[in-house]
């Protein structure tokens, strides 16, 4: 309850304040476990990736974020969902804490690139994404996050959702380091795309 006052009260100002327009929110699921897989341009992108969502989707967040802003930001972020992950480490208590929301059914919020990057260029996969997807046998929901430069007040942002990418889809050969890369490089490849289809209009 607290998530859902709080994303639409934030949802209603975000609307006013910027220009957002969705595509492809059909291609959304109304239930089952899934994995939100999206390019990071600002703080406030798990706010706008939640405003067409029906259901809370729990983000894996940087340790900082609740290290370093002191308890109530730390309280604020548990309440909505959220989880530490310490970065460019195999983090083995975020991941379990994935799977255990995934075997729930429910839908975890992933960036991959791990920190707000402003432009739009293609970005290198992480293998961590996959792997998760490997363990819980979720669909991933790519997603891209487009504006012209830095994502500001009145300015244009198109959100579009892929289709979910099911595990059959994502790993074609046996569990090995080279199929995680494989599967990465598929999801990331799907949101490049969407990305470079935007910079193209």
């Amino acid at each position: 309850m607290f998530y859902f006052i709080c994303r639409n009260i934030a949802a209603f100002f975000l609307r006013l304040i910027y220009r957002i327009k969705f595509k492809g929110t059909e291609n959304i699921p109304s239930k089952g476990k899934l994995i939100l897989c999206s390019n990071h341009k600002s703080l406030i992108d798990p706010i706008l990736l939640a405003i067409p969502f029906k259901r809370q989707i729990r983000y894996m967040a940087k340790s900082e974020l609740f290290e370093d802003h002191g308890k109530i930001s730390s309280w604020f972020l548990y309440k909505m969902g959220a989880f530490p992950v310490q970065r460019n480490s195999g983090d083995r208590k975020s991941i379990k804490t994935a799977l255990e929301i995934l075997k729930q059914e429910n839908v975890v919020g992933i960036f991959p690139q791990g920190k707000c990057v402003f432009n739009n260029e293609p970005f290198r996969p992480k293998a961590g994404v996959a792997m998760i997807a490997y363990k819980s046998k979720a669909p991933v929901l790519a997603v891209s996050i487009y504006c012209d430069g830095v994502l500001k007040p009145f300015k244009r942002t198109v959100i579009s959702f892929g289709k979910p990418m099911e595990f059959n889809e994502l790993f074609k050969t046996k569990k090995n380091s080279k199929s995680f890369r494989q599967a990465a490089e598929i999801i990331t490849d799907k949101i490049n795309g969407m990305l470079e289809e935007k910079i193209g209009d």
